[in-house]
């Protein structure tokens, strides 16, 4: 009887001690969920996080009217708060910029109240937020699109209007003396309740597509580019001669252009009074140096070489192109080739009528 009784007695205290263990083992898997967890839960991301997806409605609603938007958009702003898409750009070891789809969202400033070490291995931070900004002057979304002014932008199919700023396109200030060459807009798309289908459609009114990057539309380049002139008459209506005008520019500069001042009437006659280009036929045929051209008599064909090249339309009513020309030159006997290898630049003039605004040496010329 004792050795039955010693027997139930140490199964007893074995079960009593196996539980004790089990719970002590419970209690401390318990603990280190709670420390993993809360050890992550204050990783700076994840803070973050939580702090953005924790915002109150009542915070919401105040962020939307202090920006003078309207309570209506909380449903939205929620949906935008419970992300789990967020990206963290630090600015300082205690702010930082949060983006969602490339957008900045908020911007967070934080300071250490504490720091903790649990179980000898883990130890951070203890956070709390001294400022949120929420990046709301433009609304909840928005777009930023540059486009030449003889394009459209539409919004899920609308038309936009008033541009929010214009400037000429670069290196091309020359081409502006009326309003035939397009200039380079801005539109600043702001306030809208969803993203919206962005399109556009060029000076012809067909669709184009532009490259978007961080909800911001351009291009490097607009403009349509053929090799020949019959290409460009597909797109704009060149009703004059080109070359001709060439070879009477050529010729001018030589001194072999027929009439009163070596012909500056005839090349002048397809330029607007007071450009620079015309300011500059205009002193040439005036100026000392044409008197020193060398004598000389022309070859048969005058121009054996000649290209007509390159247009670059940039709207219905402006274009440019390149015109390369080697003109035979009897001098003293011998044949010299003097080549005009030039882009020349047109607009219409006020009036409708075609005009060369200027003329830009090719520096560049891997034919010659």
């Amino acid at each position: 009887m004792r050795r039955i009784n010693r027997k139930n007695n140490f199964k007893k205290s074995l079960l009593i001690y196996t539980g004790v263990l089990g719970v002590l083992a419970i209690v401390f898997l318990i603990y280190i969920f709670v420390t993993l967890v809360s050890y992550e839960n204050h990783q700076m991301n994840n803070f973050l996080k939580n702090t953005i997806n924790d915002l109150s409605d009542e915070e919401l609603i105040s962020y939307l009217e202090d920006n003078n938007l309207s309570s209506d958009l909380l449903d939205t702003y929620k949906k935008i708060t419970k992300s789990d898409d967020f990206v963290y750009e630090k600015v300082d070891d205690d702010t930082y910029d949060i983006y969602l789809n490339d957008r900045l969202i908020f911007t967070i400033s934080s300071k250490v109240v504490d720091t903790k070490t649990k179980l000898g291995l883990f130890s951070y931070q203890i956070r709390e937020v001294e400022n949120i900004t929420p990046n709301l002057a433009r609304g909840l979304f928005y777009y930023d699109v540059i486009i030449p002014s003889n394009w459209q932008v539409l919004v899920d199919g609308e038309v936009m209007d008033n541009p929010s700023s214009e400037e000429n396109f670069a290196n091309l200030d020359f081409m502006y003396y009326n309003d035939s060459m397009p200039k380079l807009s801005t539109y600043e798309i702001n306030d809208l309740n969803s993203e919206k289908e962005i399109t556009f459609k060029d000076f012809l009114g067909n669709e184009v597509e532009v490259k978007e990057d961080n909800f911001v539309y351009q291009n490097e380049d607009y403009f349509i580019k053929t090799k020949t002139l019959e290409e460009a008459q597909e797109y704009i209506d060149i009703n004059f001669d080109i070359m001709e005008l060439a070879h009477n520019w050529h010729l001018f500069l030589t001194r072999d252009l027929t009439g009163p001042w070596y012909g500056l009437g005839t090349v002048t006659e397809a330029m607007i009074e007071g450009t620079s280009v015309y300011d500059l036929a205009y002193n040439w045929a005036h100026g000392v140096d044409i008197t020193f051209t060398s004598k000389h008599t022309l070859g048969n064909p005058i121009w054996p070489v000649e290209r007509l090249e390159n247009f670059v339309i940039y709207g219905l009513d402006s274009f440019s192109c390149e015109v390369y020309l080697e003109k035979d030159m009897i001098v003293a006997g011998k044949h010299q080739s003097d080549i005009m290898h030039d882009t020349l630049y047109f607009i219409k003039d006020n009036e409708g009528n075609w005009k060369l605004i200027n003329i830009k040496a090719v520096e560049d010329d891997s034919n010659e």
